[in-house]
Parts: C-alpha cells; structure tokens; sequence
C-alpha cells in the first residue's frame, strides 16, 4: 500500500499543470467525458505499461528519448494542424467525425506523447526499485487518470460558455504548442539557432495561414451550397 501512495502522490503532482490536463481540456471540448477518458486510460495504460517492461526486461533500452521526442512532437504538430482542418465542418458533421475513432484518437495522443517524458521515466524507475510493479503501474495509470479528469471537467465547463470554432483554435494552438516545445527540447543544440528558428515558424505559420484560408473558402462554399438547398426547397414548396 505505501508503494502504491507513494507512486500516486509523486505522479500526481508531477503532472499537476502539466501537459496532460491541457491535452484533457482539449478532446473534451469535441469529445464525451466517457471517450476521452477512455482514451486517456487506454493511451496512458500502453505507455505505462510499456515503462513498466522495460524496467523489467530490457532495462537501458529507452535511455535515449532523442527519436521518440521529435516524434511525438511532429505528431503534436499533426493534431494541431488537423485540429485546424476540421474547423469548416457544421455541428452535425462534427459529432459524427469525433464520435468516429476518436477514443483511439485520444489514446494514440497521450501514449504517443508521454513517450519518454518525465511521468513514464518516473514509473520506469520506480518499477527497478520495487517487488510489485504492478502495484506501481496501477498507481501511475489511476493518477493519470485522476489528473486528467480536472482538465475534462474544465473542458465540459469551457464547452458551454465558448463557441465551439473558439474552442478548437484553442485545441490546435495546445497541440502546435505542445509539438514545438517536444521538438525545442530534443533537438541539437545546433537546430536552436535564430535562423533555424526562423525557418520552423515560417514554415508552421505558412501551413496554419493555408489551412485557415482553405477553411474560409470551404465555409463560403457551404454556406453558397445551403442558400442553394434553401433556395430549392422554397420553390418546391412553393409549387
């Protein structure tokens, strides 16, 4: 039992402010409670899992996060940008696109991008120095998990209050954020450079700026496309 509050509370606080509640506020203003946590316990229990045997059976293996790192943060990258693509669908479309795949979309973020950060070295190294690492698989998932639940219930609460195109620019800006921070700190020091810097967010504006200008023009078209419809349904029901 101690092991088990011991891994808790140090996970518990660990992420406390962390990335993980803002990744929770950020699917549960498209998704269910139920999806993003399930998600969440899916992805986060793979990634701990996956910590826990490799302390066990291949202990050094993950010593060099460097790849996983730069891919977890292009992927980040990926979310934000399609976070972005989505915003010129209606209300209905949206439910039915979020509600597709998207506990496995949750999932594959949080495993994906707690790879090789902080909390999964923390349950790797706890489970070297424990007799029941299961004990501390299951402490490190349940507070996961319990940290997650703030920022759903801050996402459910935003929800309410935001529009709904607010509230998936906020969705892409963490994600895009997420992704750069994860990319500035695995790269060389020789990528941080002004000018290399200046390439990344000229390229990671350039694509933001195309995909807006994209969502305007699809939105003109649906809109040109409903008064079209409703142009339709008028003369039927004229006649």
């Amino acid at each position: 039992m101690r092991e088990f509050i011991e891994a808790f509370v140090m996970v518990f606080m660990g992420e406390m402010g962390d990335k993980s509640q803002f990744l929770a506020l950020a699917f549960a203003t498209c998704y269910p409670m139920r999806t993003v946590l399930g998600g969440v316990s899916l992805g986060i229990g793979l990634n701990h899992g996956l910590a826990i045997i490799a302390a066990l059976l291949i202990v050094g293996i993950f010593k060099d996060m460097t790849f996983l790192q730069i891919a977890a943060g292009f992927l980040f990258l990926f979310f934000g940008l399609s976070t972005l693509k989505a915003d010129d669908e209606d209300e209905e479309e949206e439910v039915k696109t979020c509600s597709k795949g998207s506990m496995l979309t949750v999932a594959t973020a949080f495993f994906v991008g707690e790879l090789g950060d902080k909390t999964q070295l923390m349950a790797m190294t706890l489970a070297m120095n424990s007799e029941r690492p299961a004990v501390i698989f299951l402490a490190t998932v349940s507070s996961m998990i319990l940290v997650s639940l703030f920022g759903i219930f801050v996402g459910r609460s935003l929800g309410k209050k935001i529009p709904h195109r607010a509230l998936s620019y906020l969705a892409a800006f963490l994600f895009l954020l997420f992704g750069t921070l994860k990319l500035y700190g695995a790269v060389d020091d020789g990528f941080k450079t002004p000018a290399w810097i200046g390439i990344y967010a000229a390229v990671l504006a350039s694509l933001v700026i195309y995909i807006l200008v994209q969502n305007k023009r699809a939105r003109r078209e649906h809109e040109a496309h409903r008064a079209i419809e409703g142009e339709k349904r008028r003369e039927t029901k004229d006649e």
